[in-house]
Formats: C-alpha cells, sequence, structure tokens
C-alpha cells in the first residue's frame, strides 16, 4: 500500500487573485426631474445674521462679558485644530442658525454654519462656567436626531450607505474635555432627501450634547486612557450607561488627528492614511471628501469597545427646522439659509451580476450594472457648481468584515472584477469632483453605497 506525507496531504491554500477591469461605454444614471422649491422664511425679531468670518467677537448685547469668536487666538476650543480655520464664505460656508444679537441672547451661546458644496453642518457652542468639579469627564458625546424618517442622517448613520432603510439617529463622540469658557464643536454630513420640497415643519433635527468619562476604552484592540479623535458609532441607540462592542469609523480632518490616533492602527493602516493625506492617493477610502490640498475628511473603520462611568453631564438639548421643508406657515427661530440641504444621494440601491464561470483561473466574476447607479442632485448645488468625473466602482474583500485582526481589510475594486476565490461585495463606491463657480477650491467626494446581487450560472 502506497502512503503519504503530511505535506502531500495538506496542500497549501492558494492566494486570492483578482482581476479588475473597466466597462467600456457605460453611463450611470442623472435624476434631472427634480423640481427645487424654496419656500419664504419668517424671521423672529431678534433674529440678525453676522459677519463670523471676519468678526473678532461675537455680537453680544453690551451688558454681556466679551465672547471671542472660536478660531480667535483669544478663545479656549477643544475640538480639532484641522477644522480652526475652515470658516471662510468663498469655500461654501453661510450661517445657519445662531441664539443670539446684540440685542438678545439665550442661555447657551450657540451658532452653526453649513457648507453648501460639502452639505457639511457644523454646530459650534459655548460653555461659560460651572465645569470645576467635572473637569474629568473628556469625551462629548453628540446624539443627533430627525424628528421624521428621511435619508438626511444616512450618511452620518451608515457605514455602508443602505438607501432602502433610513435611519433617524447618530451617534459620536469627541475627544473634547469639559472646562470653562470653551467653545465645542461638532459636524455631520447631511444626504439629499429628494422629497424635502414635500415636507413640512414637523421634520426637525435634534442635538443631544452631554460629557462622558471612560471607565474602560479599546479601539481595534487598542486600551486608551482618552480618545483622541473622533469616533462615529454603527448600528447603536444606547441608553446613557450602556456599554458598547461596535462597529465606529475614526473621522480624521487631517495629518494632526492621524497622528493623535496613530497608536490604534496598524502599520499598513498608517502609512494607507499618510498616501492618502499627503499624497491625495484615494483609492483605499470608502468615505470622505478632500477640498483643498490640505485638507480633508476621511472616515476610517475600526472597532470600539467602551465601558462608560455611570452618570455624565448634560450639556445641552436643542431643535430646530431643516431648510428645504415648508416653512411658509412657521414664525418663529428658523434657518438664516432657506436651500434644500445635502450634495447628492442615490435613488436606488446600485445592482450587480455575480456569475459562476468554468473557468478553471478565475471562476467567480462580478459585473456592475453602471446604469443602475442612479444619481439625486441637490439642485442648490448644480446652481452654484459643476460635478465632473463621476466614477463608479464594486468593492470587494475576501472576508465579510471592513476590520480584519485590527486593521483595515485588503480591499479589490473594479467595475468587473474576476477572482479564483468568492468575494465579498460591500458595495458600490462613487466618486465625483465639486467645481464652484467662483473658482473656488475643487471638492473630491467619496461614498460607498450598499449594493443588490444577481447571481446566474
Amino acid at each position: 500500500m502506497a502512503s503519504c506525507t503530511t505535506e502531500e496531504r495538506e496542500s497549501p491554500e492558494p492566494q486570492l487573485n483578482v482581476i479588475s477591469e473597466t466597462l467600456p461605454n457605460q453611463q450611470p444614471t442623472l435624476i434631472d426631474n427634480i423640481t427645487e422649491m424654496v419656500y419664504p422664511h419668517d424671521f423672529d425679531e431678534w433674529q440678525e445674521p453676522f459677519d463670523w468670518e471676519n468678526l473678532e467677537y461675537l455680537p453680544l448685547p453690551s451688558d454681556h462679558p466679551p465672547v471671542p469668536m472660536p478660531w480667535s487666538d483669544q478663545a479656549n476650543r477643544h475640538f480639532s485644530e484641522d477644522i480652526r480655520y475652515d470658516v471662510k464664505k468663498s469655500d461654501g460656508w453661510v450661517l445657519y442658525l445662531n441664539s443670539f444679537s446684540p440685542r438678545y441672547r439665550e442661555g447657551v451661546l450657540t451658532f452653526s454654519l453649513y457648507n453648501i458644496y460639502r452639505g457639511v453642518f457644523r454646530y459650534y457652542f459655548y460653555i461659560e462656567s460651572g465645569t470645576q468639579q467635572v473637569q474629568d469627564f473628556t469625551m462629548l458625546q453628540h446624539y443627533v436626531y430627525t424628528t421624521t424618517e428621511t435619508p438626511l442622517l444616512n450618511f452620518t448613520s451608515q457605514q455602508i450607505i443602505d438607501v432602502s432603510h433610513n435611519r433617524t439617529f447618530s451617534h459620536s463622540y469627541d475627544p473634547q474635555p469639559l472646562a470653562d469658557a470653551t467653545w465645542y464643536a461638532v459636524e455631520y454630513e447631511i444626504a439629499f432627501d429628494k422629497d424635502i420640497y414635500h415636507r413640512s415643519a414637523a421634520l426637525q433635527v435634534g442635538s443631544d450634547f452631554s460629557m462622558k468619562k471612560a471607565h474602560t476604552l479599546m479601539v481595534n484592540g487598542t486600551p486608551l486612557d482618552e480618545l483622541n479623535a473622533k469616533l462615529r458609532i454603527y448600528g447603536m441607540d444606547q441608553s446613557w450607561d450602556q456599554a458598547i462592542s461596535a462597529d465606529a469609523s475614526y473621522t480624521l480632518y487631517g495629518v494632526s488627528d492621524a497622528n493623535r490616533i496613530a497608536n490604534t492602527l496598524s502599520g499598513s493602516d498608517i502609512i494607507d492614511l499618510y498616501e492618502i493625506m499627503n499624497l491625495q492617493a484615494y483609492e483605499k477610502v470608502l468615505d470622505g471628501m478632500m477640498y483643498q490640498p490640505t485638507s480633508i475628511q476621511v472616515k476610517w473603520n475600526t472597532k470600539i469597545d467602551f465601558h462608560p462611568h455611570s452618570g455624565g453631564v448634560a450639556l445641552l438639548n436643542d431643535q430646530h427646522y431643516i431648510s428645504g421643508t415648508d416653512l411658509s406657515d412657521i414664525q418663529g427661530k428658523v434657518p438664516f439659509y432657506t436651500k434644500a440641504l445635502g450634495v447628492f444621494y442615490l435613488n436606488q440601491k446600485p445592482v450587480y451580476l455575480a456569475t459562476e464561470l468554468s473557468d478553471d483561473i478565475h471562476p467567480y466574476e462580478y459585473r456592475l450594472d453602471i446604469s443602475s447607479v442612479a444619481y439625486l442632485f441637490n439642485p442648490a448645488v448644480l446652481a452654484i457648481a459643476e460635478v465632473k468625473n463621476l466614477q463608479q466602482e464594486l468593492v470587494a474583500t475576501e472576508q465579510e468584515s471592513l476590520i480584519r485582526e485590527n486593521k483595515a481589510a485588503d480591499v479589490y475594486t473594479g467595475q468587473l472584477l474576476k477572482s479564483n476565490k468568492p468575494l465579498f461585495i460591500q458595495g458600490v463606491r462613487v466618486s465625483f469632483d465639486i467645481f464652484p463657480n467662483n473658482g473656488g477650491e475643487k471638492i473630491h467626494m467619496v461614498k460607498t453605497f450598499s449594493a443588490e446581487a444577481q447571481t446566474t450560472h
């Protein structure tokens, strides 16, 4: 009888081999029958816009102590330095709301800006005093929600965006310790809602701000004494003291943010991030935007395990109307900006064809139906900018998870993928450039949407 050795019985697992191709002469679908509607706004008598870009101090009543603008050298601030000076009107920022004027102020000093080219909403608020006993609370918890089902928060609440499922809340933590006389800032990205013009004032966005401190905190398996960059939690609507073990993503605004979280990333992740930020190498970005040669916003997938101390410090609860909805009958604090929010969305789930072939070398084929990628662009954006260089491609990994052994999974992209092993299709990555009509810097935007498979043999 013949026998075989262990080496002969156990053949090595073949290495994954993927071929990527571009499909010629195919175009995505552009939905161009969206009719923009702009409703009149009836402002409160004390509502006054102010020139935030050029003022050194907030316009407050004369009997109020002066408060410097958040980015001023005279101000205390606890938010990313990478967004400190990113407030210019020429770059697309407009005033959305504020809680003060030279004639009036309410409890907490707040104002919000919105970027018309990026679809980003940024909320500033000022803590004046009373924090001496709670200065060991170092994590700003931000819970944002909508009062009606809408896709508005889908960009900020989903890792891979599913257009068939609207999320009405989003949850994030920022490394912003509690202190007196200090500015805080959070921002989140808005998806365009094609039905916004037919929605009433019942659709509002609310924000709850509170401070937490960690009992234990781990990111990508690395224990941390403190959080060092903004973390967005996916798929959880949690109670005040609930422990978290979930998919998450860092939101990084530049190299200084990347440096702060380097100890929680693998060496390959760090190299990838620095190439993205320094060389504008966007091939591995699944969600992000680049809006100046040195300015970037990238979401980088992570895992978080977090157990908070019991209790916390409630800071602010705010709820406001959404521009683009029918506010014609509202008399109250309405947005200064009157157009619909968001840059774009997809009208449906993209479709790809998964086929098993008789090919002995690459038997697995995944082909994107490019025409199924149906873009919905905000008419308010198309009126002030030109959208160019639309790209769409499949995103695939060998395993289902986007995180493998505490580092980013290897990603394979293309409109047609051929492989010697089955692939997991994460979705369809879309990207395009926005060129403002005012000659401002180009914005390069990247998003990844879940896709629907059609299987054949």
